[in-house]
């Protein structure tokens, strides 16, 4: 977890300073599933210079060295499953890392703007999980590579979580990668995603896809 700073508020939006066949866990009769081009009003207001849409999914461009995220207010995570695609950007330099390009994944458990969880992998296949407690950031796993992320320019990947109480499991691409214990709030919290664009430059990157089961 790259440490970066400053909160920007937009009704659920909040900043803080290949092709691949995926089966969510979740499987039928999605609660939500979300491809970007007609949005759910719970995603609150997207069309600025962080946070727009295209025919690919949701576009997100945090600023160099800062994070960016949004949830979905009309939906919590109580015994749910949740999963998201996003995909990598089609240039990357070398190294491609969690500094060289930043990370991306989920947001969960979220009591409010300064208290969430957040389930990432970076370009270079390191997933981690991290808790942000008043605006501290504490690391629950990782990061820690893993084969299951595509790290190809341009490869969308699926990372997915299950939740049930304070027990969770990550899974990315269909396979499970571990499971973890936290601090859900009473009613789950909403979801979302999450990014980190690189230490030095914009890194953009782009939901095609989200499910809630």
């Amino acid at each position: 977890m790259v440490a970066k700073s400053v909160l920007i508020g937009l009704a659920a939006v909040f900043i803080l300073g290949g092709s691949t066949a995926f089966a969510c866990q979740g499987k039928a009769n999605a609660a939500l599933d979300e491809n970007f081009q007609k949005p759910d009003a719970g995603w609150g207001k997207i069309g600025d210079d962080v946070f727009s849409t295209s025919p690919q999914g949701l576009v997100i461009k945090s600023k160099a060295g800062s994070n960016s995220w949004i949830y979905n207010s009309n939906y919590t995570l109580d015994g749910t499953d949740f999963c998201a695609q996003f995909t990598l950007p089609a240039q990357m330099p070398t190294p491609a890392d969690r500094h060289t390009v930043g990370d991306a994944g989920v947001l969960f458990w979220l009591k409010d703007n300064l208290n969430f969880y957040v389930a990432t992998v970076g370009a270079d296949a390191s997933v981690g999980i991290y808790r942000l407690i008043n605006n501290n950031w504490s690391t629950i796993y990782g990061p820690t590579p893993t084969t299951a992320f595509k790290t190809a320019p341009g490869t969308t990947n699926e990372i997915e979580i299950q939740v049930k109480g304070n027990t969770g499991t990550l899974i990315v691409n269909d396979t499970p990668v571990t499971t973890f214990h936290g601090q859900a709030p009473p009613n789950g919290g909403s979801p979302g995603v999450y990014v980190e664009s690189a230490d030095k430059s914009v890194t953009t990157w782009v939901f095609p896809r989200v499910q809630l089961y």
